[in-house]
């Protein structure tokens, strides 16, 4: 998780994020039924095996009783999805083991290998847990229930490995589909005032608002970047031009990937014009979040390019006088692209003895029933009938959760650069500063953040 992308403190790392409570968005009908398997056997689901073969979906009238391993920041909503699944499956309880968010991280490898390992978690160290045989291969579980099916690809990519590369390969983190939606914010107000009537279906159409409104004396684009936070209108940029898949290639280190694209200086070159073109206030080096918050509450600018996290704050005193879009395709027609964390992603434990019953409360987080979960605690989640065209009607609520249902639909979600490699994060806030001073060019900062990616995995 990028450095500032969310207001608290985040108890897990990449791929997971704490819960950044968004107004409640009704959830939805279902998605899929289970899907009946073989019973039991000598390598069966209730076995030590990190590699599960035969498997049992039939297990929800068996007595069991799961653990989950909880960060405290996140009990409300699994103890949450916890309730919800136990009143689906009532012989089947499931008890929340709370640790403090700071130390979830360091407790949890030494916790999956003792003899009292939680049956379900979310690592941090997904490669890390595979690599040590902590965590179990859900190949025969996604098989059973078709999880492939019901899930984004792009939702799953995070929880597959494929010799020691995050992205592909056998699946060890699984659920259904959950997280913020990071997009385009808008006054609407000022989005009247220019005559923005529809959602921008393209980058050129949103820049053509951008240049009413500059006309119009507005500043186009509220920023902080103090903190280096146009790193999230670059990322989504970046996702644009190079691609979901290409960009989540970068960040999980597949062999090969490299950012130092065509595509990503054209991304580049994009964000540089519209600095050029004046489309930021001049004095956004200057700015930190908080201050940004306050400016698009204030009324200061059009756009706000965050995640939805951020609806916590501001509703204080902006609820009802603000909306929210994906960022638009590069090309009006292409596909939506966004950094998203998946909410309802969890790994079952290689020692875990009730594997079958965890894997029916990974199936469960495909279920409306968890979806309802997750909007209730702040989340945009996939459900069967979320896949709308982005509009400027309905409430941020609305707007957020169609939005995400845009980018699933597309195989869009990704993640931020920033979770490359601490490097690339130092790097990325200094080249950003240098782009919007105009002391550095787009090509320039292609290489430099290549090269502290480069430096970083052959220091690892």
């Amino acid at each position: 998780m990028p450095k500032q992308q969310h207001p608290t403190s985040p108890a897990r790392t990449v791929g997971r994020s704490l819960r950044a409570p968004l107004a409640a968005v009704a959830a939805a009908s279902a998605l899929a039924t289970l899907a009946a398997c073989s019973g039991p056997g000598s390598d069966s689901g209730s076995s030590a095996t990190a590699t599960p073969t035969a498997v049992s979906t039939t297990v929800g009238d068996t007595p069991a009783t799961l653990t989950l391993f909880s960060a405290a920041g996140l009990e409300t909503y699994e103890q949450g999805l916890a309730d919800a699944f136990t009143a689906k499956y009532p012989k089947i309880k499931v008890k929340l083991r709370v640790e403090a968010d700071n130390n979830y991280n360091t407790v949890l490898p030494r916790l999956l290998a003792s003899d009292s390992a939680p049956d379900i978690a979310a690592p941090s160290d997904l490669l890390g847990g595979v690599k040590d045989g902590l965590l179990t291969n859900l190949d025969a579980y996604d098989k059973a229930y078709g999880w492939s099916t019901k899930v984004p690809a792009s939702a799953l990519a995070p929880g597959r490995v494929s010799n020691g590369v995050i992205g592909s390969g056998s699946l060890y983190q699984a659920g259904g589909s959950a997280g913020p939606l990071v997009g385009v914010f808008y006054n609407k107000a000022l989005a009247a005032k220019v005559g923005m009537k529809t959602v921008p279906s393209s980058v050129s159409e949103l820049e053509a608002v951008m240049a009413k409104a500059k006309k119009s004396g507005i500043t186009p684009i509220v920023a902080s970047n103090q903190d280096g936070l146009i790193g999230h209108l670059y990322n989504l940029l970046l996702g644009d031009y190079m691609g979901a898949q290409a960009l989540s290639d970068f960040v999980n280190h597949k062999p090969g990937a490299t950012l130092d694209t065509p595509a990503a200086v054209k991304a580049t070159e994009t964000l540089q014009k519209w600095i050029k073109k004046g489309y930021f206030a001049s004095d956004v080096n200057a700015v930190n979040q908080e201050a940004s918050y306050g400016q698009f509450t204030g009324g200061k600018g059009l756009f706000f390019f965050q995640g939805s996290w951020i609806t916590q704050t501001i509703d204080k005193t902006f609820k009802g006088k603000y909306g929210v879009f994906p960022m638009p395709p590069a090309e009006k027609g292409g596909k939506y692209a966004g950094m998203t964390s998946n909410t309802l992603a969890y790994s079952i434990a290689a020692h875990s003895k009730n594997k079958d019953a965890a894997a029916l409360f990974l199936n469960f987080l495909t279920t409306p029933e968890a979806a309802k979960v997750a909007v209730d605690n702040g989340y945009a989640a996939v459900t069967s009938d979320s896949a709308k065209t982005p509009s400027l009607s309905g409430t941020a609520s609305e707007q957020i959760q169609t939005g995400y249902a845009a980018i699933a639909a597309d195989n869009g979600f990704d993640s931020w650069i920033q979770n490359a490699a601490p490097a690339v994060n130092t790097k990325l806030t200094q080249q950003l500063q240098l782009l919007v001073s105009g002391k550095v060019e787009p090509t320039a900062v292609v290489k430099t953040l290549q090269s502290a990616y480069a430096d970083a995995l052959k220091s690892s």
